[in-house]
């Protein structure tokens, strides 16, 4: 009886201590940097609690100051808030171009220092507009911005290989390793418009602007470097593990394509020091299935499968060689294959290496094909 009433005692405190807080805090949902000349101009996206479910109220609001450092634009904000600004639950922070070429790890510098702030939210770069307009873009179904991109990046990292998602511990903990580069997901807006940033936005099943995640940026020395194209990106991915599931369209004959779809995916890479030459060594091995089949190639013969098997290994090759041509052009290190080096030959200095690439791609055919139209005739 003695621990029961102890049970309701805990419940029925904490159940008051909750909505008196909540009733005395301005939730911040994202956070947006740009500069203004020579000030920062920092936007905050404000969870705004509607009256009932039928209110046509934005659940968010965004408010916007200027300030020599980002500290005084948010202590000046607090002056248009209606309560304390707490970021416990921050999601997203977005950079402009601008701001992130001048120096990403100066602001995530910012954002360790506040405790409150936990080290789990996202970063994004904002490509071809500014930062604070990203945050204000109506989306649904979520129709909180923060929401709607942390959930579609971890829904692209897992299906796609198209953009990666980076936060605020690992980017600093690349940041601060010996030869490797971190690198940021990239968000864009397609056909901005004023009225993208009312409900109107997400009343229609065409929004008239939306939220598109661009594939991903590198850095070099804490700052932007450059973008990475789509091939590039995935190159990437193949390159540092990242590869869960996606798409590849191989051909299959002269004028028609075939979709593997991508099970499983295991990336390993090995150094070897032969004659003082560092020899790096890709090690691809992925599981797929046959998703989509538009060529005229019996798929019970073991040759069409063998077939497809090399085609989807040179078309992996390809995307990792695009991404370790991109990291030459930048003089970077964002595929972390000097790291790899460093961490078997610690007396590595900045040598030249050589790279293979090696893939190695099963093709199941067991149910998928058994069980499909495209099977011989009988």
């Amino acid at each position: 009886m003695k621990k029961i009433f102890i049970i309701l005692l805990i419940l029925l405190m904490s159940g008051c201590y909750n909505y008196k807080e909540l009733n005395q805090i301005s939730i911040i949902s994202s956070i947006a940097i740009d500069k203004d000349d020579d000030e920062y101009k920092v936007s905050a996206q404000i969870m705004n609690a509607k009256e009932d479910e039928e209110s046509e109220n934005s659940q968010v609001i965004v408010y916007t100051e200027k300030g020599k450092t980002i500290n005084e634009a948010l202590r000046k904000m607090t002056l248009k808030a209606p309560n304390n600004l707490y970021g416990g639950h921050l999601s997203k922070l977005v950079l402009s171009e601008e701001v992130a070429k001048e120096g990403i790890i100066n602001v995530l510098d910012v954002f360790q220092r506040l405790t409150e702030v936990r080290n789990e939210f996202t970063i994004t770069v904002s490509k071809g507009i500014d930062a604070s307009d990203v945050i204000k873009v109506m989306t649904a179904p979520e129709s909180v911005p923060a929401e709607y991109v942390t959930t579609s990046l971890k829904s692209a990292d897992i299906a796609s290989a198209l953009t990666y998602s980076t936060k605020l511990d690992e980017f600093v903990s690349l940041y601060l390793k010996e030869y490797i580069d971190p690198v940021i997901a990239v968000v864009e807006v397609e056909d901005y418009k004023k009225k993208g940033t009312t409900t109107d936005n997400t009343a229609t099943t065409d929004p008239i602007s939306k939220l598109v995640l661009g594939n991903i940026a590198v850095t070099k020395d804490g700052k932007l470097e450059r973008y990475l194209t789509e091939n590039e990106t995935i190159g990437y991915n193949f390159v540092r593990n990242q590869v869960q599931e996606m798409i590849i369209p191989v051909k299959c004959d002269d004028n028609n394509y075939s979709s593997i779809s991508i099970l499983g995916n295991e990336t390993k890479t090995d150094v070897n020091k032969i004659n003082n030459k560092y020899k790096v060594n890709i090690n691809i091995k992925t599981n797929a299935i046959i998703a989509e089949y538009n060529c005229s190639d019996n798929l019970t013969k073991e040759k069409t499968i063998k077939k497809l098997e090399k085609a989807t290994e040179k078309k992996i090759k390809y995307y990792v060689d695009k991404s370790i041509n991109a990291q030459n052009e930048t003089k970077g290190k964002f595929l972390g294959i000097e790291r790899t080096i460093y961490l078997d030959y610690p007396e590595y200095k900045n040598e030249n290496f050589d790279i293979s690439v090696n893939a190695d791609v099963n093709l199941s055919r067991k149910g998928e094909i058994r069980n499909s139209s495209k099977g011989a005739k009988k």
